[in-house]
């Protein structure tokens, strides 16, 4: 990622003294096809704001990115990495010709920032320098926002680069993210089928009936934890049996023989 970042920088610089040159940088088929290969390779160093007057907002940006690649490859490692990038790269290549547009690694991007809100949810930023804000919120919003401008878009183009840059994350992500759905709907039809199996029980003490059933119960005065959510309760060990006892009468009950 660093020298992705260089070459980032290096492409800015060239916007700004020269916006002719930078033009070279960008992913045309149709030149590619008349000899200029390495359009190729140097779309990929493009940065967010080329050719802009706004220095600042490009470094907070390559430098959020550098740290979004540098975590991601720490978690998997170089060569996976690399593989998530490289699928991302080949597929806006092949969209690019496909649909003679021009290729942008904007939307590479996003999936990296997709990716690294996935495996990194419970992250805080400073969004804006004074925001604190925790990834997976930004992750969603990202998201949203890219299913939004597919929908809203003209182009068949640009809905074609959206889904083939997003294809990398789908590839990596997806099984993990259809057996979180299916965990949670499983979870949700146990749930279901226990709360339907209990039947009423009415509260000794306020003769209300809940639809619940008491896990404890002070064998006593018959106190449950639907009486008092806050009412611990104990087995007593000198007792002949299995007793349970409210801490108001654990230590003074009469022993069960």
């Amino acid at each position: 990622m660093r020298y992705i970042i260089i070459g980032n920088i290096a492409a800015y610089i060239m916007s700004l003294i020269n916006y002719e040159y930078f033009s070279y940088l960008i992913l045309d088929p149709d030149l590619v096809m008349k000899g200029q290969v390495w359009r190729l390779l140097t779309f990929i160093f493009i940065p967010e704001g080329a050719g802009g007057t706004n220095i600042l907002m490009v470094a907070i940006s390559l430098y959020f990115y550098y740290f979004i690649g540098s975590a991601l490859e720490a978690r998997w490692g170089a060569f996976r990495f690399n593989v998530y990038y490289l699928i991302g790269i080949l597929a806006t290549i092949a969209t690019s010709f496909i649909f003679k547009g021009y290729g942008t690694p904007s939307y590479i991007n996003e999936s990296l920032f997709l990716a690294f809100a996935t495996l990194f949810p419970e992250l805080q930023v400073m969004l804006f320098f004074i925001i604190p804000i925790k990834v997976k919120w930004l992750g969603i919003l990202s998201g949203g926002l890219l299913i939004l401008q597919f929908i809203t878009s003209n182009s068949l183009s640009s809905r074609a680069f959206i889904i083939v840059a997003m294809l990398n994350y789908i590839l990596f992500f997806g099984p993990q993210l259809v057996a979180k759905i299916k965990a949670a709907r499983r979870r949700q039809k146990f749930t279901q089928a226990v709360n339907s199996s209990r039947s009423p029980y009415t509260s000794p003490s306020k003769g209300k009936v809940i639809n619940d059933v008491p896990f404890h119960k002070c064998h006593v005065c018959g106190k449950t934890e639907l009486d008092d959510p806050n009412m611990q309760f104990r087995y007593c060990s000198k007792c002949n049996g299995n007793f349970e006892y409210c801490m108001d009468h654990i230590n003074t009950h009469e022993h069960v023989k």
